[in-house]
């Protein structure tokens, strides 16, 4: 007995200094660091090979790197493409929680309107995750119809 919860134990140690390992390790150079749109395409290339685990932290780190002042397009996009990678995998509600803070924090148009559109659509598959404000107007379009 005492030999079988060593093993959990060890298996369980192994599991989450993987994870973790495999959460920090993510390939910028002191020269790249500096630059978004070299990060957002490292971000791109993972999602492209289906690893989008790697991909949402690389877009993570233009979000907790960069100021929403002087980058606000590039931060905007890497919460949409989080949402996205997100949307991808079919994890709707977290998908929904980055779409909304691209639709409620930022004027970056573009990111917007797309959030939007795949928003429609997870609303269309998933009718229940629609906020009560959406389905309350829904509710009176029908009735003045």
């Amino acid at each position: 007995r005492v030999l079988r919860v060593k093993k959990i134990f060890v298996f369980l140690s192994v599991f989450v200094f993987y994870s973790i390992s495999c959460a920090s390790t993510l390939k910028i150079s002191p020269e790249e660091e500096r630059y978004p749109q070299i990060i957002a395409e490292k971000a791109y290339t993972e999602f492209n090979n289906k690893k989008y685990k790697r991909a949402r932290a690389y877009y993570q780190y233009i979000i907790d790197n960069f100021d929403r002042e002087n980058y606000s397009k590039e931060v905007a996009w890497a919460y949409y493409e989080i949402g996205f990678c997100y949307y991808y995998q079919r994890k709707y509600k977290d998908a929904l929680n980055y779409f909304n803070i691209v639709m409620n924090d930022f004027a970056v148009l573009p990111p917007k309107m797309l959030a939007q559109k795949v928003m429609q659509d997870i609303y269309e598959r998933k009718p229940k995750l629609k906020p009560i404000e959406v389905m309350e107007e829904i509710v009176e379009d029908i009735e003045n119809e």
